[in-house]
Parts: C-alpha cells; structure tokens; sequence
C-alpha cells in the first residue's frame, strides 16, 4: 500500500480539479480527468514510492453519455496495486496512449478500440482500422459494445454478426 508521504506526493503535483483520492480496500483508487492522464501514467511508472511497473487491465463501458476507463496497475517491487479511473466523451473518444511507458497496454488499447471505438492517441498503430482490429474482423462495420450498435445480419458466418448465434 503506498505511504501516506507518497500520497501526499502525489496530491501535491496535481490539483484537486484534476485528480481525486479514494481507497477500495488496499487498493488506491486515483480518479483523474482525461487531460491528465498521461502525466499521472507517467509518474506512477517512474516514482519509486509507487513503482508501477505492470499493467494489468485496462477496461471500458458505456454509459450511453461517456466511456469510462478503468485502468489497473500492479508494482511487483512494492506489492501494491492502484487503480485509474476516467472517461472520456462518447462523442469524441481520444485518450493518450500509455504503450510507451508499458509496451504491453497494446493490446489492451487494441481491445477498447475494436469494442468501443476509444481512440488511443499515439498509439502506434492508431489511424489504421485493420491493425487497431484485434477481435473482429478487419472488415467488421462498427463497434458491438457500444450502445447504439445496430448489427446488420451478413448471413455470412465468416463475415458479420449472425440472426442466431
């Protein structure tokens, strides 16, 4: 569990418009609104009262207003999870990539991208629909997670969502 004195740290470098504290457990929990998200990646990664060197899960939903994320982190040196919280607008759905600083959120994004259509901004296949698709098919029309999906029955199984599964 991180130390008072690293949290402390943490309050100290963002804002409390920006980010907010709260515990779940022995689980941290930073809610953090989406324009500084990379900089709170960035200092969990390199600060070494929180060490977070993996990535475990990155997930979505949607609210039918926005797309929360969900982000969890584990530092194996300290033994200590923290959990991000943010959303990003359902209308324009760009959040920072964090590949750079964990190699493996690829395809984690890959996945909030092929299920939701989150775009990952700097991520290295970003712009690029078939190598973004990592679940459905390089040709599938929109994004079944998504509330407002209609599926348009192909009555191809290869190609398409079906009446009846």
């Amino acid at each position: 569990m991180p130390t008072p004195e690293a949290i402390s740290k943490l309050q100290q470098l963002f804002s409390e418009d920006q980010l907010k504290v709260d515990w779940a457990g022995k689980e941290l929990i930073l809610n953090v609104e989406s324009d500084s998200f990379k900089n709170l990646c960035t200092f969990l990664r390199r600060d070494t009262d929180f060490d977070c060197d993996f990535l475990a899960d990155i997930t979505s939903w949607d609210t039918g207003v926005s797309f929360p994320l969900w982000y969890r982190f584990h530092s194996m040196s300290l033994n200590h999870t923290v959990i991000i919280r943010t959303n990003v607008s359902r209308d324009n759905p760009i959040i920072a990539t964090v590949t750079d600083i964990w190699p493996g959120a690829d395809w984690l994004e890959r996945e909030c991208f092929d299920m939701y259509g989150i775009d990952f901004e700097g991520h290295p296949f970003q712009g690029d629909l078939a190598q973004m698709r990592i679940l459905m098919p390089k040709d599938w029309d929109g994004f079944p997670f998504r509330k407002d999906y209609e599926p348009v029955f192909s009555g191809d199984p290869l190609h398409g969502p079906q009446e009846r599964n």
